[in-house]
């Protein structure tokens, strides 16, 4: 099934992004997918860091898709998949100057965080041991959102 969602990352990813995707795709423990028609549009890739901390490596809609609110709706997701687990807070990297994905996620109640962050909730051995799974590279900045139990601005039913 996810070796079918291979043509939706290389229509939404270019270089490394799209080789790291890729990998993650195949070793990621979830992977939610929005569908239309039965045709994959967007997929959410997310791993629990922690038993309170999940992390969302993409999110990726189809170009023809997108400005739908599916990226969103793949968000919120996340969030719900997370909070029901137990987790009270989910990462995301982003790059600094993708409007995009910062846009989306700012929305949803992310705020940008950092290392000394983390390690100050964690202690620097997890911090560190989290910064590698989530594997932030430079140009990207790390966004939190906390209790995720409270819905992010503009959220909506799955029926809407």
């Amino acid at each position: 099934m996810r070796d079918s969602l291979v043509p939706l990352l290389e229509e939404s990813f270019t270089g490394i992004y799209l080789r790291h995707a890729k990998r993650t795709l195949g070793e990621v423990e979830t992977v939610r997918v929005a569908l239309i028609d039965g045709e994959p549009v967007g997929l959410a890739m997310l791993k629990a860091l922690s038993k309170e901390a999940g992390y969302v490596y993409y999110i990726a809609v189809r170009p023809g898709f997108r400005g739908k609110g599916i990226g969103r709706r793949l968000l919120i997701d996340a969030l719900d998949l997370f909070t029901s687990s137990g987790a009270t807070e989910v990462y995301a990297s982003v790059g600094e100057h993708n409007v995009e994905s910062n846009a989306l996620f700012l929305g949803q109640g992310f705020r940008k965080t950092d290392f000394g962050q983390v390690s100050k909730r964690y202690g620097t051995l997890k911090a560190l041991s989290m910064y590698r799974s989530m594997l932030v590279v430079p140009g990207e900045v790390l966004l939190v959102k906390d209790s995720p139990t409270l819905p992010g601005p503009g959220s909506s039913s799955p029926s809407d």
